[in-house]
């Protein structure tokens, strides 16, 4: 009896990480699209070029500027692999890599307006099933 006990706590520990880990990919997921929403489709971010919003990044440390590269690329599959590794409990960053990022933040605040929201957005990614 003890033994089917154990097994079914079991079970639950590994489904409830399981889901833990889904609401942590799907969470950050929002936020990064969130912070990058263009202006023209209701978010804060500024588009010219695109550049800045190709400039996303996520990274177990801080993500630092790159004074190199001049126009970033989409950024899609490095965040969704970066977001794929990610474990409940990790410290996980996510930044802009265009040098002139910080500017751009301190007048449209679009990276802190969506790290304000970060508590609905959990919410929102724990009532979703995708």
């Amino acid at each position: 009896m003890a033994g089917k006990f154990s097994a079914a706590v079991s079970d639950w520990v590994r489904k409830t990480e399981i889901e833990q880990t889904r609401i942590v990919h799907s969470a950050l997921r929002r936020l990064i699209e969130e912070a990058t929403r263009p202006q023209s489709e209701g978010g804060h971010m500024p588009v010219e070029t695109g550049s800045l919003r190709n400039s996303v990044a996520v990274s177990f440390a801080p993500v630092t500027y790159n004074f190199i590269t001049k126009k970033f690329r989409d950024p899609s599959d490095a965040v969704n692999n970066a977001i794929a590794n990610v474990e409940i409990g990790e410290t996980v960053y996510i930044g802009f890599r265009a040098p002139y990022a910080h500017k751009a933040e301190a007048e449209f605040g679009f990276a802190r307006l969506a790290a304000q929201r970060w508590p609905f957005i959990v919410k929102e990614a724990a009532q979703s099933k995708r």
